[in-house]
């Protein structure tokens, strides 16, 4: 689907239930941005759902943006680039990529989490591989985007096994031709996030061995094992939040209000309802897969902890030589202003 075709259907749309309540009408009656344009970088993931509902309730123009739109990009890299030459103002990656940016030099920062997705990412197997232990991955071919949060994963799954993560057989792939392979038996197992996840599953021939936070491995059956440190992220150029104090403040105001409305349950169908709609997926995927993202807004030590860890993996990787203290390129002001008690640890970066 056309992602301008999709912002003019959202605009027109009425959606009818209480406000999400972040958002009092004082705050809409301070003084307007610097900018009345805000350009997005957008994707038809569950994590886009606070920014779904903020364009179809008219969030945004009550706040002042009155030119809103959505880009799509082919990768982080370039996605990062746009941001920083102003192309887009909003970005929504998961933590990977603004972290890499941040230890590249890349003028960046975070505004605020937008969802927790640590249950999002899938180590799904052929049944017939007969995966039991942690040790059996070493005779199979494992399907995964190399360099994505599914190596992320696989890096922290063997260090949790003591596995060795060099005797893994990685085959490197793009979520679609990781089906294909897993279904065809090319691949014997695909490490990555949803929908393919629940893709392969549903076909019956295959069986989850490890969600990003519990084993199914036959030897720790239910266990608690988190090897996903991923959510998804409010991101910034330095430059436009330096230039733009208001217009960031009501841009954060906004997106906390449709956290809060996508994260109540009463609200929960007819967020599933938009999104379905909206992006031409299957209501029955979305509902399925739902419960996996966690739209919390806090900044907080488990926030720290899962940069930290992020960051970790690319110095393991050699991506990264020197860690930076995620801190420096965290901006709290604008998520403060809103809610001090959101707030737990202060971002170093002072705009």
């Amino acid at each position: 689907m056309d992602r301008r075709t999709f912002l003019n259907a959202v605009g027109a749309t009425s959606v009818t239930a209480a406000t999400g309540g972040v958002l009092s009408t004082r705050a809409f009656a301070q003084a307007k941005p610097e900018t009345a344009k805000l350009a997005m970088g957008f994707g038809l993931d569950p994590v886009f759902a606070p920014h779904m509902v903020a364009m179809a309730k008219g969030w945004f123009r009550d706040a002042g943006f009155t030119d809103v739109s959505t880009k799509t990009f082919s990768g982080g890299a370039v996605a990062g680039e746009a941001l920083v030459a102003n192309e887009i103002q909003l970005w929504t990656p998961g933590n990977l990529p603004p972290i890499s940016m941040a230890h590249n030099a890349v003028p960046i920062v975070v505004l605020g989490t937008n969802a927790i997705a640590w249950a999002v990412d899938k180590l799904v197997a052929r049944k017939d591989a007969n995966i039991r232990t942690p040790e059996d991955l070493y005779r199979i071919k494992i399907g995964l985007l190399q360099g994505s949060t599914a190596s992320a994963d696989l890096h922290y799954l063997a260090r949790h096994y003591g596995l060795d993560e060099k005797r893994l057989q990685v085959v490197n792939m793009p979520p679609p031709e990781q089906l294909v392979a897993l279904n065809s038996g090319n691949i014997q197992a695909l490490l990555c996030w949803e929908p393919w996840g629940f893709n392969a599953l549903k076909s019956g021939a295959n069986e989850l061995i490890h969600s990003g936070t519990v084993s199914s491995f036959s030897s720790n059956k239910g266990a608690a094992v988190k090897i996903s440190f991923s959510r998804s992220l409010f991101v910034a150029s330095q430059e436009f939040v330096t230039r733009n104090p208001i217009a960031t403040g009501r841009m954060v105001e906004v997106l906390l209000r449709g956290q809060k409305y996508v994260a109540d349950p009463r609200n929960r169908d007819e967020v599933i309802t938009l999104f379905s709609e909206q992006t031409k997926q299957d209501k029955a995927l979305a509902t399925a897969i739902w419960n996996d993202y966690v739209f919390d807004p806090q900044i907080d030590g488990e926030y720290v902890k899962d940069m930290d860890m992020m960051t970790g993996y690319l110095v393991a990787s050699g991506r990264v030589k020197s860690p930076k203290n995620v801190l420096d390129y965290t901006f709290t002001a604008p998520l403060a202003a809103v809610d001090p008690g959101l707030v737990k640890v202060q971002g170093r970066f002072k705009g």
